[in-house]
């Protein structure tokens, strides 16, 4: 009991101090830090101790011996001068583990097969038989630590690393270890102290490490107190009276702990066999009650209500990208974490644990501390934020008292000041101002927001270069003085003229992706040099609204989805499931990064690439109650390459496939820009149409040079019936 031992316990690379805070309050002899390891003199209870309390220690080792070992014939010599026979028998097994720095030795397998050859051969000279091997779970664990010519050789008295308290049987995709687990939620705020009216919530939970972890320190749960293998157990000087003694006041602590007023402690995740998972975990725990798991989605990231003022906390490990398909959806993610903070969780603490810390300057929020932790072999940041409110962003666009200085600054401020009004009313922040109105400035006019993109369509061959340039110059001009913005915020996507009298892009520019709210909605938009389409198709803007007041608790379909704008609408509204079909892979990577960004799981979402008609035709179980049917284009390919069918041609076989997967009392929302377009007279007589192009259109587009067509589509019987 009182004899001093030489002690090392190990951790991962950045809790060196928290180890030794822990081991200063079991042991204050000559405790020093090193990289991965704290090193202390103490007794056997002390290391007992840590092998039952420390939360961030990896193994402990108690130093045997240490010697000059120049080669392996002076290490095999050196072990097998050992008394070996005063930590295990003949009867026992054992494992060598091996780490080499600057040695002669060169290989570490060598060296641990030379320290079990010479056990061995102490054992067979003396008794006639010898131990044996167990790499898994063996009675006595060495370690062996060759530096330069010297040799330390020590007990492993935890076994198997302390990480592992015996709790966590299913980890979910690349789990925390419990270790650095405890670091995080240790550094975030958590404490034995937290009182009934704290919180502790963490929105992307996973099988639970971070909420077990912090459970256990508030409960005062010793680490190590389910571990049913210590490497010590079977060492001959282990002492038993003394361990159980340990174990004993270690049960006492955690019935005291689990019985006092407890904090809320919360955590959500959008995969089912997570939850599950966690679940399982806390169980095994011990901590049935304490923590609250359900399957909830980011996009639903609310704060509970709270009683009392208090310590709340918001601390989560997202995703790297292992659960995401593609690994740039992820910033998206972080986006998203950060806004619905700044929005549901001002003055909460909010700590993040990522391994690139650009994901976390993507929260958009001040950090006030941040710590630097390895996981594996990742070097990851733990950044704390007391979370504020967002700034204010861009107000209502508002026009400029000044008198027009030209005829287009007099039709952009006609056209503005009414829809302005009625954009702020009705809380609509994209919107079009300008659609080709006068012959010499062809193009449309957006507000994104706080931005403006103008798309210029081609020039009539009649107009220079020159001529054109300089247009170009003046609506940018007349928008900066008109709106009184900078021009750093507007952008110009041009289609020119190519040689033989064709209109197309030019090259493609990289993608300038911003984003906007359209309702409780965040979308992506591209306003690059090039953009043919922006990703927010504004002319569908009511249809859109319309499907977020229609869709809780819906089976959602959404036929050439495009980038998701729709299926983004009915997700929010709660929509029971979600459906969206596109031919192209363009589109359902851009509706992907919307439902991140929005907080969505894709994989909770379904997205499938495809022609939709084919699609519907080959579908026979399913049904949905809600479709929404937007073709915007439609291609077949001919002997002379792709060719554009009109949707006038088309649509007639698509309705009609889609109303064969449409519920009985089900809707399908029917939306087309063309200007030549009649609905296929053979569908009214099988279902019930009610044309809303009028209540559909939006006031600025009511001077579209397209018009647009919506209609209602159900079943007659449903249709009858209501």
């Amino acid at each position: 009991m009182n004899t001093v031992l030489s002690l090392i316990a190990t951790c991962s690379s950045g809790l060196e101090e928290l180890l030794a805070d822990e081991i200063n309050r079991f042991s204050s002899r000559q405790v020093e830090v090193e990289r991965g390891a704290v090193t202390w003199q103490g007794n056997l209870q002390e290391a007992y101790r840590v092998c039952l309390w420390s939360r961030f220690a990896s193994r402990l080792l108690v130093v045997l011996d240490r010697f000059a070992a120049k080669d392996s014939d002076a290490l095999y010599e050196g072990v097998r001068a050992m008394q070996w026979s005063n930590h295990l028998g003949a009867d026992s097994s054992l494992a060598v583990d091996c780490v080499l720095s600057n040695s002669t030795v060169t290989h570490s397998h060598f060296a641990a097969l030379r320290v079990k050859d010479a056990v061995v051969d102490y054992f067979r000279d003396r008794e006639g038989h010898r131990p044996t091997v167990d790499s898994r779970q063996p009675d006595i664990r060495l370690h062996l630590y060759l530096k330069e010519d010297m040799a330390q050789l020590s007990l492993d008295l935890s076994g198997a690393s302390l990480h592992r308290r015996g709790y966590r049987l299913e980890g979910g995709q690349a789990p925390l270890k419990e270790s650095l687990a405890a670091a995080i939620v240790s550094k975030a705020g958590v404490t034995a102290a937290m009182a009934g009216n704290d919180i502790v919530l963490d929105p992307m939970c996973g099988s639970a490490t971070l909420l077990i972890e912090a459970a256990q320190i508030i409960g005062d749960v010793a680490p190590g107190l389910d571990r049913r293998y210590f490497g010590f157990l079977k060492w001959r000087g282990h002492q038993a009276r003394i361990w159980q003694e340990l174990v004993n006041e270690a049960m006492a602590r955690e019935e005291a702990g689990l019985e006092r007023p407890w904090p809320r402690l919360l955590g959500f995740d959008a995969d089912s066999a997570a939850i599950k998972a966690a679940l399982a975990n806390i169980e095994r725990a011990g901590l049935t009650g304490k923590i609250h798991v359900e399957r909830r989605e980011l996009a639903r990231l609310r704060p509970p209500t709270q009683k009392a003022a208090g310590f709340h906390l918001l601390v989560t490990n997202p995703p790297y990208g292992e659960r995401l398909s593609a690994r740039d959806e992820v910033k998206y993610l972080y986006r998203c974490l950060g806004r619905l903070a700044g929005r549901h969780f001002v003055n909460w603490r909010l700590a993040v644990f990522a391994g690139n810390p650009d994901l976390l300057d993507a929260l958009g929020q001040e950090n006030v501390a941040h710590h630097r932790f390895f996981n594996g072999p990742i070097p990851c940041t733990l950044r704390l934020h007391e979370v504020q409110a967002p700034t204010v962003a861009q107000g209502p666009w508002r026009l400029s008292s000044a008198p027009p200085a030209s005829p287009l600054a007099n039709r952009l401020k006609k056209n503005s000041k009414p829809l302005l009004k009625w954009a702020a009313k009705e809380k609509i922040s994209c919107l079009r101002i300008y659609d080709r109105d006068m012959p010499e400035y062809n193009v449309t006019i957006d507000l994104y927001g706080p931005w403006i993109l103008v798309r210029e369509y081609a020039a009539p061959a009649s107009v220079s270069r020159e001529k054109a340039r300089a247009r170009r110059r003046e609506i940018i001009n007349t928008l900066a003085d008109l709106l009184d913005c900078k021009r750093n915020r507007i952008f110009f996507s041009s289609r020119e003229r190519q040689p033989g009298g064709s209109a197309r892009n030019g090259k493609q520019g990289k993608e300038r992706l911003l984003e906007v709210e359209e309702g409780d909605c965040r979308f992506l938009v591209n306003l690059g040099p090039t953009t043919r389409h922006s990703g927010l198709s504004l002319e569908q803007r009511s249809l859109r609204l319309r499907i977020g007041e229609m869709a809780e608790g819906s089976r959602f379909l959404s036929l050439f989805c495009s980038t998701g704008a729709a299926t983004l609408h009915a997700a929010m509204a709660g929509a029971r499931s979600t459906t969206s079909i596109d031919p192209t892979a363009t589109a359902l990577a851009w509706t992907r990064k919307n439902l991140v960004l929005n907080g969505f799981d894709p994989q909770r979402h379904k997205l499938d690439k495809a022609d939709c008609l084919s699609w519907l035709r080959k579908r026979q179980v399913e049904r949905y109650d809600l479709i929404h049917l937007a073709p915007a284009a439609l291609v077949k390919r001919g002997k002379k390459g792709a060719k554009g069918l009109a949707v006038q041609e088309q649509h007639g076989p698509l309705i009609a496939a889609a109303m064969a997967l449409l519920e009985e009392n089900g809707l399908l929302l029917f939306f087309c820009q063309s200007r030549t377009f009649h609905l296929d007279e053979e569908l009214g007589r099988h279902f019930s149409i009610l044309d809303i192009s009028g209540p559909a259109t939006p006031p600025d587009f009511s001077r579209s040079r397209k018009s647009l067509h919506a209609f209602e589509i159900r079943h007659r019987t449903a249709a009858s019936g209501s």
